[in-house]
């Protein structure tokens, strides 16, 4: 790897745009996997991981949904960093998902130091506010501590200036289908068998959870319009929005629907069978000349 000793005042030469304001942090559960792999596979002579946040900026809120590791060198004395690579890396993400780009950068442990603010200066030059993210790997407090900062500019003007880590709220938040993935995993816990994902299974358990649900609001509902409990306008408008989101169709409409999405899906399997033995006659035949 090519590494490069990070300067921070050719940095601070460059042009930079005005940051934006940076409300809170959505964070994939993917992208602490990834942070908690790369600190499993880490050099022995390496005390921390630092890698490259990726995902967008929206109105306020980053969302962050991919990672990587990127190879650092760190000391007493200085600490240096692949950018190269880091930039190569980030162009070839761009390439599989254009809506995607640099948004920040993450460090093994909660500890921010003097290096830290240097290596942000570097992800500043990409994004113009870049958010910290710190992934207590060492469980110090017998839990996986997360934080997000970002950094704030302090001192005086045209004389001497720096920046302060600020922490930001952070949510972690997945996909239904990566829930789906979770609570499945989540079952396996103390047990060494093989995994088998059975789709139909897991759609009648989704529909037990779904059910289970749908009777916890009812009971809620049921307290409020009875007066056993004070109602929250707040709750009220979520319901009032799930309710608006079901499509107003009949069951025989519903009903066709299923059906003929069956049909398609029957279509795409059979389709599939004939590929596969095609290749495999293919191949034979191949063989033989």
């Amino acid at each position: 790897h090519c590494f490069k000793q990070i300067n921070l005042s050719k940095m601070a030469a460059e042009g930079r745009t005005v940051a934006p304001p940076v409300r809170k942090v959505i964070i994939h559960p993917v992208v602490l996997f990834n942070i908690v792999d790369s600190f499993e596979r880490r050099n022995d002579n390496c005390k921390r991981v630092i890698g490259t946040l990726m995902g967008r900026y929206d109105k306020g809120v980053i969302y962050v949904t991919e990672s990587f590791a990127v190879p650092h060198q760190e000391t007493d004395e200085e600490v240096s960093m692949g950018m190269d690579y880091a930039m190569r890396i980030s162009e070839m993400q761009k390439k599989v998902n254009t809506n995607m780009y640099t948004v920040g950068w993450y460090s093994s442990g909660i500890q921010i130091n003097d290096y830290s603010s240097l290596i942000h200066s570097f992800y500043k030059v990409q994004f113009p506010s870049p958010v910290h993210l710190t992934l207590d790997t060492a469980l110090k407090e017998q839990k996986m501590k997360i934080n997000t900062h970002i950094t704030l500019p302090i001192g005086v003007k045209n004389g001497t200036e720096g920046c302060i880590f600020t922490p930001v709220p952070h949510e972690i938040k997945g996909s239904e289908a990566d829930q789906v993935c979770l609570k499945f995993f989540q079952g396996l816990k103390g047990t060494r068998k093989t995994p088998n994902f059975n789709d139909p299974e897991q759609i009648v358990h989704s529909c037990d959870d779904m059910m289970a649900q749908i009777n916890v609001i009812l009971g809620y509902v049921k307290q409020v319009s009875a007066g056993e409990i004070p109602m929250d306008k707040e709750v009220g408008r979520q319901l009032m929005e799930v309710v608006q989101s079901i499509p107003n169709l009949e069951s025989d409409t519903i009903t066709n629907m299923l059906n003929s999405h069956m049909q398609d899906l029957l279509a795409v399997e059979y389709l599939t069978y004939l590929t596969r033995q095609q290749l495999a006659i293919g191949a034979r035949i191949n063989q033989i000349l």
